[in-house]
């Protein structure tokens, strides 16, 4: 084995960062929606999206709660929800983008309430409706070899459903790897960028999906290449036979170094996108463990925080008991620093009987504040704002009940 280690991008300087101040610090002295100094975001799905009465209701619901910020997924699996040149609209729209469009319309209210408005955009997910194949115009149907594959070659799109489920997979993924899909991304967030006035970009599935789905054809040669092995090979062939051949020490190294590279292709999607932001705030919703993350996903959101390539990301603390999310709230702001991240909170599947008692333990550690997964469960679940009161709006509302009463 030989050579430079090529794959590593190179380092962003620390000056991209784009605000005086870091983006939540900005945002919490900015807005004039809460009483106190914590910041409450939401994520909204979708199927939330798909009318102007469902978005009037996402907004009236944001001002009860209080809310500083939605992250709006407006590109779910390689579609869009607002006028794009670049993907094709989402089909459970139910008006064409030209006479309806979902973020325009929502950035007209939303701005008169002050709430920020974020372009959620699932990134390397690209297709999980197995009830029927992608159209002829979709990203995974017109570019089917940038999806990833398994040790063995087989595509994501030509093995069984079971078998992708059985990793952890949530549908199809496109290759981190693929060049071609770095550059299609960024054409979308400067799409994004450019011809709305949205306050940032939140990324989701900035990721693989897992170890065990993490090649594709073309990087998998350049690696062997590169280190005179098969990645492949050395993931899930035979390791005794290539232990016997490059020595223990050897394969443990390439062990390394494909993990490294998987890491270094994410990165570089981010990097890219980072600048295709231009003066818009960059974020991700990212696995809430970090060695997980990294390891497992090849997501090493540390780092990106750290070398200012994002402005703030959100841990998806979901499946963390409120102690649990305590520690991990102490560990995140020594990685990262209070001011560049907020907790991510479910409500989904009984969550919410957690959801008091996870803020009162967060906010004695010190937090910047939380953001809620997700409105479209508090509505459909028939929780509404009454669960937000209970347990995430401070004590003493009074002053703002009252300033309403006055309008």
């Amino acid at each position: 084995m030989g050579g430079a280690l090529s794959f590593v991008p190179a380092p962003a300087r620390a000056d991209t960062a784009l605000f005086p101040s870091p983006y939540l610090a900005s945002l919490q002295e900015s807005t004039p929606i809460l009483p106190d100094d914590e910041i409450r975001a939401l994520w909204v799905v979708r199927d939330a999206l798909t009318t102007p009465e469902s978005i009037a209701r996402l907004v009236d619901f944001a001002v009860l709660t209080r809310t500083h910020m939605l992250f709006v997924q407006v590109r779910g699996r390689a579609d869009s929800f607002y006028r794009s040149a670049v993907d094709p609209a989402s089909s459970i729209l139910q008006a064409p983008v030209a006479d309806f469009d979902p973020l325009a319309y929502l950035l007209s209210i939303a701005r008169r309430h002050s709430i920020a408005v974020h372009a959620w955009i699932n990134v390397y997910l690209v297709w999980s409706d197995m009830s029927k194949s992608p159209p002829s115009g979709h990203l995974a149907a017109r570019h089917p070899d940038w999806l990833l594959t398994d040790s063995r070659g087989v595509r994501m799109d030509r093995m069984q459903s079971s078998r992708w489920k059985r990793t952890g997979a949530e549908g199809w993924f496109v290759s981190p790897g693929s060049r071609a899909m770095r550059e299609h991304m960024v054409r979308v967030v400067h799409e994004l960028v450019t011809e709305y006035e949205i306050d940032g970009i939140h990324l989701d599935y900035i990721r693989y999906p897992n170890r065990e789905l993490s090649f594709d054809p073309a990087t998998r040669a350049e690696f062997a290449v590169q280190w005179g092995v098969d990645p492949a090979e050395a993931a899930h062939g035979d390791r005794g036979a290539l232990q016997r051949m490059i020595g223990a020490g050897a394969l443990a190294l390439v062990d390394s170094l494909y993990n490294e590279s998987r890491v270094a292709q994410v990165d570089s999607m981010v990097i890219a996108i980072r600048a295709a932001c231009r003066h818009k705030a960059l974020s991700a919703a990212v696995v809430a463990d970090p060695f997980t993350a990294r390891h497992d996903k090849g997501q090493d959101w540390a780092r990106w925080v750290n070398n200012r390539w994002m402005d703030f990301v959100v841990p998806m603390g979901y499946n963390f008991p409120p102690l649990e999310l305590e520690h991990r709230a102490t560990i995140y702001n020594r990685m990262v620093g209070k001011e560049r991240w907020l907790m991510g909170l479910g409500v989904f599947d009984g969550r919410d009987e957690y959801l008091a008692e996870s803020v009162q333990l967060l906010r004695e550690v010190g937090v910047m504040g939380f953001s809620i997964f997700s409105y479209n469960v508090l509505e459909e679940e028939g929780f509404g704002a009454a669960l937000i009161e209970e347990a995430v709006l401070p004590p003493d509302t009074s002053w703002v009940d009252e300033e309403y009463e006055d309008e």
